[in-house]
């Protein structure tokens, strides 16, 4: 007696595709005949589950994300409120500084120019401690007095 067939030897059988040797063995072969109906048994098991069971529906995605409208309209409602709070609740605790009156203005302009253009370094002192002047060549210049000269410097004429 010879060899038995493989399994894929068997499925050629079954497909109708195996040689003539394979066909005889297959015939003379008690062990290989009952592989052939178990292999045939359980093909056509397969195959008649497959024809009656109805193909499996998709599942559908849109159940899976049910949460996102409500997620997107909470935080809209979480911009609303912190808006609010900020436009009309935080304002209305906060209190408003005083407006300042023009003298302090004069006043804090005057030290910031003082500090910015001041010669000796100190405008404090520079301010308090500046000795009357000597010459009259030394008199501090206006801005309209430094406009009319050099408006006459240009222009040829007598300052």
């Amino acid at each position: 007696m010879s060899r038995c067939l493989s399994e894929d030897a068997l499925a050629r059988v079954l497909a109708e595709l195996a040689t003539d040797g394979e066909r005889a063995h297959l015939a003379s072969c008690a062990a290989c005949a009952r592989r052939s109906r178990r292999l045939r048994h359980d093909l056509t098991t397969i195959t008649g589950a497959l024809r009656d069971t109805p193909e499996p529906r998709p599942r559908a995605t849109a159940f899976r994300r049910r949460w996102l409208p409500a997620a997107v309209g909470l935080s809209a409602g979480a911009l609303a409120l912190l808006l609010w709070v900020e436009v009309a609740v935080w304002r209305a605790v906060t209190p408003v500084p005083p407006t300042m009156q023009p003298q302090e203005v004069a006043a804090i302009l005057a030290d910031v120019s003082a500090s910015l253009f001041s010669l000796t370094g100190s405008p404090a002192t520079a301010a308090t401690t500046s000795p009357a002047p000597a010459d009259p060549d030394d008199t501090p210049i206006t801005l309209e007095a430094m406009a009319q000269e050099l408006d006459s410097t240009l222009t040829g004429g007598e300052p």
